[in-house]
């Protein structure tokens, strides 16, 4: 085992250097340690508050679920002496893996006296922050890779949607039929579950379908008071906000990775759409004329107020559409669009090892000279999650409603 480069790690000199005289201290630091960091609030993570929980039990490595038939009943009456054809039953089985997920950050030992305390103090919060961020991520990924997909004006897939493609009442109230005639039962109240953006309620307040809906509640006045827009339940279903809906191009076609494209056409009176995919190259003269426009990327994200290296990422996606517009001589953007997220009953499974269902967060100072464990050589603090996995015991209660808010592009 290596430690890692020097270059990889905080320094005193570092972090002194680049935040400034004044700010990498004790005193001024803890009077500004509130304001440092702004963060999702813990209310946003609505996608692993969906998940009910089953734990592994007897150290097994992955939880086993088995779901048996239904058998029906009928009306057609026996016949006096012979004995009725036996029913069959059939079953099902779920697996769901658990895995272990954590990070840490690395000090050398010149940190100690002017810097560690408070930096412990403030990234202890920030990774306790982070593991609730990796557990939502984790529930959300499940949920979005095994949803059913219905797209807005009932498009035939993905690449039917325009700009015009905005989320209605209507298509929701045919999802939920969907679901109902599946035979999916509602998660609590007897609705099912809306998870949403603020762009998606944005536009659905004034949906032709809800406005009806509130004139004849009278219930207009209190969703134009209240501050966080959501819509009031009807037809079955409550609905939730959170700033963490999926937004993008991304899609599989052909069972390859692609990406959506547009941009505003020469005659400037619509948009003209372009799909690549994993395979389609930059193009031009030069280096880049055989490079992927899609590249594979282990590195570090900048932070966007510091503009400094923050959190390592490896085996990122990075679609470089700046480059392709280079060498094509165009001007595409992404063409966004939102994944709204409908469940039923049994939508998630989270399951674990028994008793190691919570992250655990580290801070460990330098050991002593000479050990052998690398990591024990310096000082750090992280966070890790033992055992956690999801999955679903019913495909058919997951729906992703993919749709396109008005303000989600914005050329």
């Amino acid at each position: 085992m290596q430690l890692n480069a020097t270059a990889d790690i905080n320094t005193y000199i570092e972090m002194a250097t680049n935040a400034g005289p004044g700010v990498i201290n004790p005193e001024v630091f803890y009077s500004k340690q509130l304001l440092d960091t702004i963060r999702y609030d813990a209310d946003q993570y609505v996608y692993f508050r969906l998940a009910d929980e089953t734990p592994i039990q007897e150290k097994a490595d992955k939880l086993m679920v088995r779901r048996w038939s239904p058998l029906q009943g009928h009306t057609v009456p026996l016949e006096e002496g012979v004995p009725p054809k036996s029913d069959k039953g059939s079953v099902e089985k779920y697996e769901i893996a658990a895995n272990q997920y954590g990070r840490y950050m690395e000090f050398t030992d010149k940190v100690d006296f002017q810097v560690v305390d408070p930096v412990v103090a403030h990234y202890t919060k920030e990774y306790s922050l982070v593991a609730m961020e990796t557990l939502d991520l984790l529930a959300r990924e499940t949920l979005f890779s095994i949803a059913q997909k219905e797209f807005a004006g009932s498009a035939a897939n993905f690449e039917g949607l325009t700009v015009d493609s905005k989320p209605t009442m209507t298509d929701l109230r045919l999802i939920v039929l969907a679901l109902k005639k599946a035979l999916v039962k509602p998660r609590a109240n007897g609705r099912y579950h809306v998870i949403a953006s603020p762009e998606f309620y944005y536009d659905m307040i004034s949906d032709p379908v809800v406005e009806k809906y509130m004139t004849i509640e009278n219930s207009t006045k209190g969703m134009y008071e209240t501050a966080t827009a959501c819509l009031p339940a009807m037809f079955s279903m409550e609905f939730y906000e959170t700033l963490l809906v999926p937004t993008d191009g991304k899609f599989i076609k052909n069972n390859k990775q692609s990406l959506r494209l547009y941009k505003v056409n020469d005659g400037g009176t619509g948009y003209d759409y372009l799909t690549i995919d994993e395979d389609t190259v930059i193009g031009g003269a030069g280096d880049n004329a055989a490079e992927k426009v899609l590249k594979t990327v282990s590195g570090y994200v900048k932070d966007l107020r510091t503009g400094e290296d923050a959190s390592y990422i490896p085996n990122q996606k990075v679609w470089d559409i700046a480059a392709y517009n280079t060498a094509q001589g165009t001007a595409y953007e992404e063409f966004k669009t939102q994944h709204v997220l409908i469940v039923g009953k049994d939508a998630l499974t989270r399951t674990g090892l028994t008793g190691e269902g919570q992250a655990k967060m580290y801070v460990k100072q330098k050991g002593s000279a000479g050990v052998l464990d690398p990591i024990d050589q310096r000082q750090s603090i992280g966070f890790k999650i033992n055992s956690v996995g999801f999955g679903s015991t019913r495909l058919e209660a997951v729906v992703d409603y993919v749709c396109v808010p008005t303000q989600v592009n914005l050329l």
